[in-house]
Order: C-alpha cells, then sequence, then structure tokens
C-alpha cells in the first residue's frame, strides 16, 4: 500500500481544519447544546412537580367532595338535635306544642305550672307540673304524643284519679320534663 504524503503546508491546513472544527463543536456545545439541555431537564423537573401538585389537588378534590356532602349531613344532624335538644327554654313553643296536642286528643289542660330546673352535665332538666282532665284513652294518646314529640320531653310521676258519673273519666297530674342542651 502506497502511504500518502502531505507537504508541510497541506499538514497544517488540516491541523488548522482540525482545530477549528474542535472549536466549532466546543462552541455548539458550550454555547447552545448544554444550555438548551439544562433549560429542558430544569422545565422537565417542572412539568413533573406540577403534575405531582394536580394530582395531589385532584384527590383533595376528591376528598372535598366527600367533606362538602358530610358538612352538609352533619348541619342536617345538628339542626335535629337542636330540635330534639334545644339550648334555650323555648316555654311557647313548649306551651304551644302541649296545647295542640291537648286539643288534638281532647283533653282539657286546667294548669302549667313551672317547678324548676336542675342542670346536669350535659343537658338541664326545665320541669312543669301539668294538671288536665279527659278520657281515660284520650290521656293515654296526649301521653304517648308528648313522648313521641321532636323535642325531647318525658311524663313522670303520673297521678290518675278517676272521676265517675261525669263526662270526662279522668283527672290526671304529673311532671313534665324539657330538656335543653347546656352549652
Amino acid at each position: 500500500m502506497k502511504q500518502i504524503q502531505l507537504t508541510k503546508e497541506q499538514m497544517g491546513q488540516l491541523a488548522a481544519g482540525v482545530l477549528f472544527g474542535a472549536m466549532f463543536i466546543f462552541i455548539y456545545l458550550q454555547y447552545f447544546w448544554l444550555p438548551t439541555a439544562r433549560a429542558i431537564a430544569a422545565n422537565s423537573e417542572k412539568v413533573a412537580a406540577m403534575e405531582s401538585d394536580i394530582a395531589k389537588a385532584k384527590k383533595q378534590k376528591a376528598k372535598y367532595k366527600n367533606l362538602e356532602a358530610k358538612l352538609v349531613s352533619l348541619n342536617a344532624e345538628r339542626e335535629a338535635a337542636v330540635k330534639k335538644l334545644p339550648s334555650e327554654r323555648r316555654i311557647p313553643d313548649l306551651i304551644r306544642t302541649v296545647t295542640t296536642l291537648s286539643r288534638k286528643y281532647k283533653v282539657n289542660i286546667t294548669a302549667i305550672t313551672p317547678t324548676g330546673q336542675a342542670r346536669v352535665e350535659y343537658f338541664t332538666k326545665v320541669t312543669y307540673s301539668i294538671s288536665l282532665k279527659g278520657n281515660y284513652h284520650d290521656v293515654g294518646r296526649f301521653l304517648t304524643a308528648l313522648g313521641l314529640e321532636e323535642r325531647i320531653m318525658t311524663s313522670e310521676n303520673l297521678v290518675l284519679t278517676a272521676t265517675p258519673g261525669s263526662e270526662t273519666s279522668v283527672t290526671a297530674q304529673f311532671t313534665l320534663a324539657a330538656y335543653q342542651y347546656n352549652s
């Protein structure tokens, strides 16, 4: 094989070409390729972080839907509990309820007297002495209706007295206990 013989001038040109080529590659890498690669890497990290945040936000949103429904449910339960166990005395509401039930069950209330209140840990028991007249079965229905009312009330110390020969067959005296929440 025949070897290629280069002159000094050709060798210098070749060396200059290799030097300029190496310099061009270095400048291209240093000023164009590496900054762009760094920007791409940084942006890829930002995109990954944003996607992670979006995924977390979607999970939280799903939880918030459940929380909103739970909040509505708890508010409804709270309203029901307040009706059963109000935090105020609400005497007019109580008298209205007793009067309405007495009319409905044909019982004649002769007296309603507040007798006091007793404070317990979570609630206060407010008592009223009630006297009434009516048919035996009507009085029983009236007392049952009081116990079934939305507000928590109990009938205590019931005393029934028969009154023979009259239109009303029973006179009843009892203590009505209404409860209220201690706030």
